[in-house]
């Protein structure tokens, strides 16, 4: 057992304890560890195994002929070459020469050589865009993509390129080019642009406008193109257009108007055939259940399946009372005169006087004796009353001059039309007055010349609607069936006939819209 120190040579000065006799356990600690014996021929053991498995990976590099290409190093250069400083040699070698072959064995065969590997083995320093780029990004162009965009309100060309994150130049020089063949501050909400560009990148590039088509108009596609020198260069395509026949037909359900749109009448088509027919049916009161209607539309169409216009009504029927009358009407010019129409005897439907003045009302009075609602007593009623809510539109019931406009008593607001023949209307408790309207104003017939209201001696919002013949009143809704009418005579009676031939032959190989 070794002896320890005692307390007393802990304090000894140096020189003290080099001249004592008594042995120093410290340097015998150090110079004769007890396992010092084993620890050298292990360490060198260690060694011999690393200096095999060294050789071994050279071996394997020199065979493999992946390894053997110049282009396709595992390593950096300068681990090559300190592999090749020590060829089937068992020297050890430093831990940083032969690390990275080994690496090499373990990892996957490496990818083709690309621009910057090139480079690198011809110790050319690699350009900064490829540096940061792989070599498939590199040969492959960012793929363009089309996209539809629709106006909204307030929107212009400039702003949907803007929002796609096309540069300003490009929409600056796509506005002056496009300029030239379409109005593009004057374009509706909701019209359609066909976008083509290729989209911003990572390295923050703009947007680029690769093409862009717009159809002002049905007949007219303008496309704008850009080339390869940034250059834009725009195309017309005029269409041909053609017109087609439509027939649709079915049984009211409710209302006409519901029931020919469920029939596919388009809207345009469908008002002129209810103007049309206004002269002779009052929509609110004539039509009943099991009533039918049919109608012949003409459209035109581009040859590319674009719609032209909504239609026009050729020929239309209609039945009222549950079957009990049927009108008919077809579309003609006379020589001399507008194109509108007339019933198979030539007889224009438009009449001198509206069975109505209103749209949408009801009859809640009619002509002749009745006990007044406000004055409490029996006199006559000299006219028809409609009721219809505050602020409908008054028409005209025919063409004439305005020779009252103002308050008269109690009829309120009222207006009053002389036309010719020696008839007269008028219209009271109006809520106000058209402007323009005024006393020797001339009006048109079915214009507005005021509003439904509750003005004068009234229980609730009416028209209060008289018609005067001769300056006595007379039943209005006895006189507009028998208001007076214009004929066709003469050459434009024959070419009626030869137009109504050419319809009925027509409707019956015209396409049939089915009810949807």
């Amino acid at each position: 057992m070794l002896d320890q120190p005692s307390p007393r040579d802990s304090v000894l000065n140096p020189v003290d304890r080099q001249i004592s006799p008594s042995p120093q356990p410290t340097f015998v600690q150090i110079r004769a560890p007890v396992s010092g014996g084993r620890a050298w021929p292990r360490f060198c053991v260690g060694l011999g195994g690393l200096a095999v498995v060294a050789a071994l990976g050279w071996a394997v590099t020199r065979s493999s002929p992946e390894h053997a290409a110049p282009t396709e190093i595992a390593g950096p250069a300068r681990m090559a070459s300190a592999l090749e400083a020590y060829p089937e040699s068992e020297t050890p070698m430093p831990e940083a020469a032969f690390l990275p072959p080994v690496l090499a064995l373990e990892s996957p065969p490496a990818p083709p050589a690309s621009e910057d590997i090139l480079a690198v083995s011809r110790d050319e320093p690699a350009p900064t865009s490829i540096e940061t780029t792989s070599a498939e990004t590199i040969s492959a162009e960012t793929p363009a993509i089309e996209t539809l965009v629709r106006l909204a309100k307030g929107d212009t060309v400039a702003r949907v390129l803007h929002r796609l994150g096309v540069a300003t130049g490009d929409i600056s020089n796509t506005i002056v080019t496009l300029a030239a063949h379409v109005r593009v501050k004057s374009l509706p909400i909701g019209q359609a642009l066909t976008v083509r560009l290729r989209p911003a990148d990572e390295a923050g590039a703009k947007a680029v406008l690769l093409a862009l088509t717009i159809r002002p108009e049905p007949r007219r596609e303008i496309t704008l193109e850009r080339d390869e020198e940034g250059d834009y260069s725009v195309e017309e395509e005029i269409f041909e257009v053609a017109s087609k026949l439509q027939r649709a037909s079915g049984e009211v359900d409710g209302s006409v108007i519901a029931s020919a749109e469920a029939a596919g009448v388009p809207r345009r088509p469908l008002a002129e055939m209810l103007r049309a027919f206004s002269w002779d049916v009052n929509f609110q009161h004539d039509i009943k259940a099991g009533d039918r209607f049919d109608v012949l539309i003409e459209r035109s169409w581009t040859s590319d399946g674009h719609e032209v216009d909504a239609g026009r009504v050729l020929w239309a029927e209609l039945t009222t009372g549950g079957g009990a009358e049927s009108f008919s009407l077809y579309r003609f010019k006379p020589a001399d005169g507008e194109e509108f129409f007339y019933n198979r005897e030539g007889e224009s439907v438009v009449k001198a006087l509206l069975r109505t003045p209103l749209n949408m009302s009801r009859i809640s009075s009619r002509f002749g004796m009745r006990r007044h609602p406000v004055l409490r007593f029996t006199r006559l009623h000299a006219g028809v009353d409609f009721a219809a809510p505050p602020g409908t539109p008054i028409l005209a019931a025919g063409a004439g001059q305005v020779v009252e406009a103002g308050r008269n008593g109690g009829y309120g607001r009222w207006v009053k039309i002389l036309h010719r023949g020696g008839l007269a209307t008028g219209y009271a408790h109006m809520s106000r007055i058209a402007p323009g309207v005024r006393r020797s104003a001339r009006v048109r017939q079915g214009q507005v010349i005021g509003f439904v209201g509750s003005t004068g001696l009234s229980t609730g919002p009416h028209l209060h609607f008289e018609l005067h013949r001769n300056g006595r009143p007379v039943n209005p809704l006895t006189m507009a069936r028998t208001a007076e009418r214009t004929r066709l005579a003469g050459k434009d009676l024959e070419r009626f006939r030869a137009r109504v031939a050419e319809i009925d032959l027509a409707r019956e190989t015209a396409t049939v819209v089915e009810n949807r």
